[in-house]
């Protein structure tokens, strides 16, 4: 609930620099028609409902708010006073124990603890005051909440007894001045004994009312009011609104009115006028709200000139674009965090590593210039909105300039921090998320891929050695030797042959890092099957044991080839033994599986099959099928955790789980979990499967 309140207090707060303005503009604008002000509150209601605004660079919201953050600069920065403790001491165990992580000097592992934290969580007002708040906020909602029902429930006993006198207009002895309620079906009511003109002119201003919606303005307004309580602005603004409403509405009415007509109004507003001191969600009572003032309005009433109504609605187009909007953001590269000055360190890169879900990627100098100009894009809000010493150390994405200063990412792009070896800073709102995420994505992967060519027989089959073998070494794997044979690709160590894939013949084949982990995968051209024959792509992990291809025996064929124009490999897609080019792309891994950039996909295959794993100490995954088996483990030999979500790769292309069974064993072969789909005629397309905590399903 703290987040909430948070949220709806850096809301308040914008919105109150809304009715500040809208205040002077009522003053501006008196000679306007009355709806224009109505029209101004309404503008201010669309600022407190819509949490989320765009950018602007002619935003009048000031800069000390940001975009809106501006209640998380209460929060304390605790992290002034800094005691560096060595391993051995207490206050080192007691750090690691309240979730802390270990600093490296280069030396011996020093671990960084506070003076006011060296056994728990400092006291900020995030932690303490604002619990409090929060809930000294709902309580109030609460309360009036309670008073709004209470009030409507006891006015709704006064009209038991009320009658019918026609269409929508009821009249009661419990009712000492006319108004309308309701939401759905408004009705008005009315005492008995009016006189009858006083009658007219009363039915005309609650059937204006009804017509503007009035009847769902003011509950609305109050429904803000009710939220943003604590708020004195939203008080004034309250009762100017419901004076406002009341405004417009005579004015709607009188306005085809004569000077004698106007008079028996505004004695019909004296006369229907109520002593309330309340303020109320409803009803819409007729001489409730500013009756003098009403009075002379009614009597001072001019039509407002043409030009007069034009600068008006510009007015009011003026303060909705310049209050409705948050300041725009700053590029990272002109920003400088809680004084580390991004434009410099970024300016400064020559030796870089980024990662992303594990994976990192190290770039040459030129891949820094790149990546300079593509945080440029990148904007950052003026204000910080939390303390990232007790943020999610769990980062999507965080690059690594040098070994004291890492750049983080929040897991879905929203914020980045600092963090210099010593302490982090504070973490920053990024105005554009999904921008981040986009460009940092391309980066990342465009960043693997680099090609080393071992040998490609393509384009010229003739030299193909159909009875020869060849070797190759490379520095990431010291003790491997991989070998090649026409049919055939191994890979050698001292502990014996280990076979990779086969085919007849294997074109081509390339040393290239996809997954980016530093470790290159070896991918390949082969040729596929006896009489029918397919060409298809093969990608091997060897650092992981995984295996990849892109296939669809029948229907095409797929070339891998290098193109030395960037490095990269290319896989072209033609129809199935021909020359014809159906389309071409760059090969990627994204998304735990090989892609081609380019290639459009069918949507209506079914998604790859995940795991749910519904229990603990599980060590690997068997899966039976048919035609086929397999199974899966942690490459580490870890167990999975009970909730983990896991890859099925061996069910990838199945749209049909009949005949499946899949079992799920411990450490020493133990079975702990075991479920099967029946191969009948009734579980056909059968995609989906449910067993206490376990489950299996092709939806990502």
């Amino acid at each position: 609930m703290n987040e909430l309140f948070l949220k709806i207090i850096n809301m308040s707060i914008s919105a109150s620099w809304l009715i500040l303005a809208v205040l002077i503009l009522r003053l501006v604008l008196k000679k306007a028609p009355k709806w224009v002000n109505v029209l101004l509150w309404g503008i201010v209601a669309i600022r407190l409902i819509c949490p989320i605004t765009i950018e602007s660079p002619i935003s009048l919201i000031p800069n000390t708010i940001g975009n809106g953050e501006l209640v998380s600069n209460w929060m304390d920065d605790y992290i002034d006073d800094i005691d560096i403790h060595h391993p051995d001491s207490v206050y080192y165990d007691a750090a690691i124990g309240a979730g802390r992580e270990p600093i490296s000097d280069g030396e011996g592992g020093y671990y960084v603890v506070t003076k006011h934290d060296q056994l728990g969580e400092p006291a900020t007002i995030e932690n303490t005051v604002m619990p409090v708040l929060s809930v000294v906020w709902a309580s109030g909602m609460v309360v009036f909440a309670l008073y709004t029902f209470i009030s409507y429930f006891r006015l709704r006993r006064k009209l038991d007894t009320a009658v019918l006198c026609r269409d929508n207009i009821y009249q009661s002895e419990n009712v000492s001045s006319p108004f309308v309620l309701g939401i759905i079906k408004p009705k008005i009511y009315l005492p008995f004994k009016m006189d009858s003109q006083d009658l007219e002119h009363v039915v005309a201003h609650e059937q204006a009312h009804i017509r503007r919606k009035d009847h769902w303005w003011k509950p609305l307004g109050f429904l803000l009011l009710t939220i943003h309580w604590f708020n004195p602005l939203m008080w004034l603004a309250y009762v100017l609104l419901c004076r406002d409403i009341e405004l417009a509405c005579d004015e709607k009415v009188i306005k085809e009115l004569g000077n004698e007509q106007r008079a028996d109004y505004t004695q019909a507003l004296v006369a229907c006028s109520v002593n309330r001191r309340m303020i109320a969600a409803c009803p819409l009572a007729f001489g409730e709200v500013g009756v003098k003032e009403r009075v002379k309005s009614v009597m001072n009433y001019k039509k407002p000139a043409f030009w007069v109504i034009i600068l008006a609605v510009i007015a009011c187009v003026g303060v909705a674009v310049c209050f409705l909007t948050n300041p725009a953001g700053t590029a990272l590269t002109k920003w400088k965090i809680d004084e580390i000055d991004m434009n410099a360190t970024l300016g400064d890169i020559h030796s870089m590593t980024v990662r992303y879900y594990g994976d990192s990627v190290s770039c040459n100098d030129s891949d820094s210039n790149r990546f300079i100009a593509t945080m440029g894009k990148i904007r950052v809000g003026r204000n910080s909105i939390s303390q990232s010493r007790d943020h999610n150390r769990d980062h999507s994405f965080t690059i690594t300039i040098n070994d004291n200063l890492h750049l983080h990412f929040s897991f879905d792009f929203s914020e980045i921090w600092v963090d210099n070896g010593v302490k982090p800073s504070f973490s920053y709102p990024i105005t554009n998320p999904e921008t981040a995420r986009e460009l940092m994505l391309d980066f990342s992967f465009t960043n693997r891929g680099i090609t080393e060519q071992w040998f490609d027989y393509l384009d010229n089959p003739e030299e193909m050695q159909w009875d020869g073998r060849m070797e190759a070494n490379i520095p990431e794997f010291p003790d491997v030797t991989f070998r090649w044979y026409p049919e055939k690709m191994e890979a050698v160590t001292e502990d014996g042959i280990t076979p990779l894939y086969t085919g007849m013949p294997i074109w081509n084949a390339y040393f290239c890092d996809l997954t980016g982990d530093s470790l290159p995968e070896l991918c390949s051209t082969i040729s596929w099957g006896s009489g029918m024959i397919d060409n298809r792509v093969t990608i091997y992990d060897y650092a992981n044991g995984a295996s990849y291809e892109l296939s669809d025996r029948g229907n095409y064929d797929f070339i891998l080839r290098l193109n030395e124009a960037d490095g990269y490999l290319y896989v072209d897609k033609t129809k199935y033994n021909t020359d014809e080019l159906v389309e071409s792309g760059r090969l990627v891994f994204k998304n735990d599986c090989i892609q081609v950039e380019g290639f459009s996909y069918n949507t209506d295959e079914p998604a790859k099959y995940y795991l749910t794993i519904g229990a603990e100490g599980v060590k690997s995954i068997e899966l039976t099928m048919p035609n086929s088996s397999g199974g899966c483990e942690n490459v580490d030999g870890s167990l999975f955790k009970k909730g983990e979500r896991i890859w099925l790769e061996n069910l990838d292309g199945y749209s049909d789980l009949r005949g499946l069974t899949i079992t799920a064993l411990g450490e020493n072969g133990e079975v702990i979990w075991n479920a099967s789909v029946p191969d009948g005629e009734e579980n056909k397309g059968f995609t989906h499967l449910v067993n206490d905590d376990w489950e299996i399903t092709n939806i990502e």
